[in-house]
């Protein structure tokens, strides 16, 4: 009878399985090393797998991130974090992403003209377009 293989799985489902498993914070070393240990995760080859799972730790324990930072090193499961591991939605109540929203507002600001960086670049090719237009005419002695 053919053995199951396991089904490899990221390295954050991991460490939210084993922070739940343990009950209390861990240190990013350890979880690392369980990590490590099960076999499980497939994306950790590389030659610094504790680094990697040291930022993964940081950047998921920002605010609504599925870690909680603890001491220096040390993290264990957000309030909440064991249900769903998935990255909050960055909908708005108008249904539109905030950084459209921001945007949007920055051009009704503008009066809905270009941007700056658009202006000052039409600017300068206009510059450039009749400076060397004059210096051609000065070549060949028209005008």
């Amino acid at each position: 009878m053919p053995r199951k293989r396991m089904q490899p799985t990221s390295a954050k489902q991991l460490a939210i399985g084993l922070l739940g498993a343990a009950g209390e914070p861990l240190r990013a070393k350890e979880l690392a090393k369980r990590i490590i240990e099960s076999g499980r995760c497939s994306g950790l080859k590389g030659k610094t797998p504790e680094a990697t799972i040291s930022a993964m730790l940081a950047v998921g324990s920002k605010p609504g991130g599925p870690f909680k930072r603890v001491d220096k090193g040390t993290y264990a499961l957000a309030d909440g974090a064991g249900a769903t591991a998935e990255r909050p939605s960055r909908q708005t109540q108008a249904g539109k992403p905030a950084r459209s929203r921001a945007r949007a507002k920055r051009r009704r600001a503008r009066g809905g003209r270009a941007t700056p960086r658009r202006r000052r670049c039409e600017r300068e090719w206009r510059f450039n377009y009749r400076l060397h237009s004059r210096s051609n005419e000065a070549k060949t002695g028209s005008r």
